[in-house]
Order: structure tokens, then C-alpha cells, then sequence
């Protein structure tokens, strides 16, 4: 877990910013570590834009984030002489 000792009570991450972040991601992508793709996040209640609003604003207010959050998956593609 990363702990900056810089508190920043001032953050605010709307709603409206988190839905916005969210309907402009792109679709058809490939699910990360937990199995969750865009399409989950899109198509899921409302709610949990509400939800994230609050989590995002939490970790800014204490300068913290989950070490989780820096896992990935990346898979490499071989492409052979002809560009396929």
C-alpha cells in the first residue's frame, strides 16, 4: 500500500466526472486481475458510480492507494514477417 503523507482534503471527484470517465472508455477490451471488463462497469446500477465517486475522493483525502492497484496483465502479441 502507497501512503503519500500529503493530505489533500480539498479533492472532490464528482459523480458526473466518474461517469464521464467511464462512458468515454473504450469497449471490447480484454478483463484485468479481477475479471472485470468496461462492459461490466457500463451496463452495471448506477449506484456504483456513486460508489467509486466516494472510494476515489477517499483516497485522495487520505493519500492512499491500494497496492492491488498497480497490478496488470500484459500479453505479449508476435507478429510474423507478413504483419499478421
Amino acid at each position: 500500500m502507497y501512503t503519500d503523507y500529503a493530505v489533500n482534503y480539498r479533492a472532490n471527484v464528482s459523480v458526473e466526472l466518474v461517469d464521464k470517465c467511464i462512458s468515454g472508455m473504450k469497449r471490447g477490451k480484454a478483463a484485468g486481475l479481477d475479471r472485470l471488463t468496461v462492459e461490466h462497469i457500463l451496463y452495471s446500477h448506477p449506484v456504483l458510480v456513486v460508489h467509486l465517486s466516494v472510494l476515489f475522493n477517499i483516497l485522495l483525502a487520505y493519500g492512499v492507494v491500494p497496492y492491488a492497484f498497480g497490478h496488470g496483465v500484459i500479453m505479449p502479441l508476435i507478429k510474423d514477417a507478413d504483419g499478421d
